[in-house]
């Protein structure tokens, strides 16, 4: 589905968001799902609920000569902070963490309820307003910038390793499945929060969908408000992940993703 069909051509756009559109991390950007990302990792890090000083020493352990060109090109970003020489040319930094996919550890900036997940869901539900689909998606994507609802927000992400080893470090679940182009996902995860997703919002859009439908809906009529629900998703997803990677481990499994936590999650 094109970016421009969710809204980010919208006067609405901005802090309303309901698509992934901001790839890279950019500070104060309420579109870049990677800084909101990194806001919440540092905070739940910082807390104790996950070892973050023990990722950042595994992580510093790993690095090798071929990390300093990337190192150099963050500095001239601005992106680190404290940089000097010492030790015969070796630099020693305080890099902001996540602020790339290398640091601490591998990483991914996971959307709990993906993009991909909103947008089929929002299209299943528009069905119920035909023949006036395309209207109805319409009217419940400007419903959401306006409340204004962000898919990129904290609510809605989580840090996740990319590689096995430290997910294990980190007791988090992997990001993805599969090793392969065009393999790597999530698919048994997407699935359970796409019905979970699917049988909240439903219900909350079955009045505009019979309006829309019958061409009595006005223009100025404001669609329900379902923020709130949104984000009650994903905050309960956040916690069901964390829960349940933590019993997988207790258990002794040594290959946790989001697809193995998936189908336990609600």
């Amino acid at each position: 589905m094109a970016h421009e069909d969710l809204g980010v051509k919208s006067v609405n756009h901005k802090p309303g968001c309901v698509t992934r559109h901001v790839g890279t991390y950019v500070e104060g950007d309420t579109c870049s799902h990677r800084w909101q990302a990194s806001k919440r990792a540092i905070r739940d890090f910082s807390s104790g609920a996950i070892p973050y000083k023990s990722a950042t020493a595994i992580a510093r352990m790993r690095w090798g000569v071929a990390h300093l060109a990337k190192i150099a090109t963050y500095v001239r970003q601005g992106k680190t902070a404290g940089v000097k020489r010492k030790y015969g040319g070796q630099q020693s930094f305080s890099l902001k963490p996540f602020s790339t996919f290398w640091w601490p550890w591998e990483n991914n900036a996971h959307h709990i309820i993906p993009r991909s997940t909103l947008a089929s869901v929002l299209d299943d539900i528009s069905g119920a307003a035909s023949p006036n689909e395309p209207t109805m998606f319409e009217v419940m994507v400007e419903g959401l910038l306006k409340e204004p609802y962000n898919l990129n927000d904290e609510p809605n992400m989580i840090m996740l390793p990319v590689r096995n080893d430290d997910a294990i470090d980190m007791g988090l679940p992997r990001h993805l499945e599969g090793s392969g182009v065009g393999t790597r996902d999530h698919p048994v995860y997407s699935d359970a929060v796409w019905a979970q997703t699917q049988g909240k919002l439903e219900p909350k859009y079955q009045a505009l969908a019979s309006a829309i439908a019958n061409n009595k809906h006005q223009e100025d009529e404001d669609p329900p408000a379902v923020r709130s629900v949104l984000e009650g998703i994903s905050n309960a997803t956040y916690n069901a992940i964390l829960a349940q990677a933590k019993l997988e481990y207790a258990a002794g499994s040594t290959d946790v993703s989001l697809d193995t936590v998936g189908p336990n999650m609600f």
